[in-house]
C-alpha cells in the first residue's frame, strides 16, 4: 500500500466547483477532483447560524503535493475563509501509481 492525500473543500455553485476542479488538474497538482452536491451546509458565520447550498470537491494528489494544492486553492477559492482540510490515506498500489503518473 502507498499513501495519497485527499483534500476537501466546498463552494457555492457547480460552476465554481468545476472551475476549481479543472484548474487543479490543468495545473498538474491534482490527479483527480470529484465534484458532488448540491448539499446543505449549516454553519456559524460572523456570530450567527447560517446555511447554504454547496458543492463539494474531493481533490486527490500525492502527499508531497499537498502544500502546492493548498496554496493554489487559497489563491483561487471564492470564499473569504474557505474550508481546506486533508487526510493522508492508504491506497492500492495500482491507484497510487496511476495518481503519481497523472501528475
Amino acid at each position: 500500500m502507498q499513501k495519497i492525500c485527499v483534500i476537501k473543500t466546498s463552494v457555492a455553485s457547480e460552476a465554481q466547483a468545476n472551475s476549481l476542479a479543472v484548474g487543479l488538474v490543468e495545473a498538474s497538482i491534482a490527479a483527480c477532483v470529484q465534484v458532488s452536491g448540491p448539499g446543505l451546509s449549516v454553519y456559524r458565520w460572523q456570530g450567527k447560524v447560517d446555511q447554504a447550498q454547496e458543492f463539494y470537491l474531493n481533490i486527490k494528489t500525492r502527499p508531497e503535493m499537498r502544500d502546492a494544492v493548498v496554496s493554489w486553492l487559497t489563491g483561487h477559492h471564492p470564499y473569504e475563509t474557505p474550508e481546506i482540510i486533508w487526510v493522508v490515506c492508504d491506497a492500492t498500489d495500482e491507484y497510487a501509481d496511476w495518481l503519481a503518473g497523472a501528475l
